[in-house]
């Protein structure tokens, strides 16, 4: 084997990415796309270039030229058709957040053992050079003793019919961003938080639209984040030690599709620029998983850290819940 054909389930705002992405591949093919709107599914697959579309989720599944299918459906849709998809005997790259619930990677794990295929959660950000640069500088000691870490990732959102809003779709800027700083935390930490603390502002349907969390780890590593629909564009970490401090000024979406990648590490008030390749993360994450499949190699994220980055989440989310009585005066 030395090319994959691919087939995407959902047609979303993300699936283009991977268009491009699949299109970049020296190993890569996109066969067919599906979606429960034949229409529309048939409207992707001509303005991408696409061979095939399906008018349902089951055809795609059902097609045996397809090896590796990519879901790009909302969050509450994830596990199961990640586990539909294994089970027809497609491996899968599915995007974040793989499931809503520990037990329900635990069915993903279970699906691509009996199956022999593999899953994996498209973090696309952790492919690319300056998050495997930075992790790197903070787990090498370049900073000294790690203290702390600052994530924060917020755009503004408002409309109505959106499912990152939706609460039966597992909707809230936790889910959908809050869990770039969860994960890079973790990944820089090397285990698991012992300790989690929230506050959030939530809707009138009970969505998290703002969201703070704070992470302690048994290393004595502390982070925390803010994520949210109601705030600006912003995206910013900072790793800081006792000797120095990492800042990344485009840690989650660097160009292609946002700002050049920035990699800074200052001393004091003096401050060094690291050099990092640019380059298009979904494209290295198309790349790793293709790697797997052929050649064998590990995944780079691997069910192991999306269970446990997802089993941060839901304390994440019920520490808040369980913080959102009003403080008695």
């Amino acid at each position: 084997m030395s090319t994959l054909r691919w087939g995407i389930l959902g047609p979303g705002r993300i699936a283009p990415r991977l268009v491009r992405a699949i299109g970049l591949s020296g190993r890569g093919e996109l066969t067919a796309v599906a979606s429960r709107d034949s229409g529309r599914a048939a409207t992707f697959a001509k303005t991408h270039g696409i061979a095939q579309s399906f008018g349902s989720y089951e055809a795609l599944l059902a097609a045996s030229d397809i090896e590796v299918v990519y879901i790009s459906l909302p969050n509450h849709l994830h596990a199961e058709w990640a586990i539909r998809a294994l089970d027809a005997g497609k491996h899968v790259l599915c995007e974040k957040p793989l499931a809503l619930s520990v037990d329900d990677v635990d069915a993903i794990a279970a699906a691509a053992t009996r199956a022999g295929r593999i899953a994996v959660e498209a973090f696309m950000y952790l492919h690319h050079p300056q998050i495997l640069r930075a992790v790197d500088l903070a787990r090498s000691g370049a900073l000294g003793h790690l203290e702390l870490m600052n994530g924060t990732f917020t755009f503004p959102l408002s409309q109505a019919d959106d499912p990152r809003i939706d609460p039966s779709m597992g909707g809230g800027s936790l889910w959908d961003v809050g869990c770039y700083p969860v994960s890079l935390a973790r990944r820089i930490a090397g285990e698991e938080p012992d300790r989690v603390g929230a506050i959030a502002r939530y809707d009138e349907l009970g969505v998290d639209r703002t969201f703070i969390g704070q992470l302690h780890f048994p290393g004595g590593l502390l982070a925390q984040f803010d994520s949210g629909f109601a705030a600006p564009d912003r995206e910013r970490v900072e790793i800081v030690g006792g000797e120095a401090t990492l800042v990344l000024d485009s840690p989650f979406l660097p160009e292609p599709d946002g700002p050049p990648p920035s990699l800074t590490m200052w001393r004091g008030r003096e401050s060094t620029r690291i050099d990092v390749q640019s380059i298009d993360q979904y494209r290295a994450e198309v790349d790793d998983l293709t790697a797997a499949i052929i050649d064998g190699s590990p995944p780079r994220v691997d069910l192991a850290f999306s269970r446990g980055t997802i089993a941060t989440i839901v304390n994440l989310n019920m520490a808040a819940r369980s913080a959102a009585v009003p403080v008695a005066t």
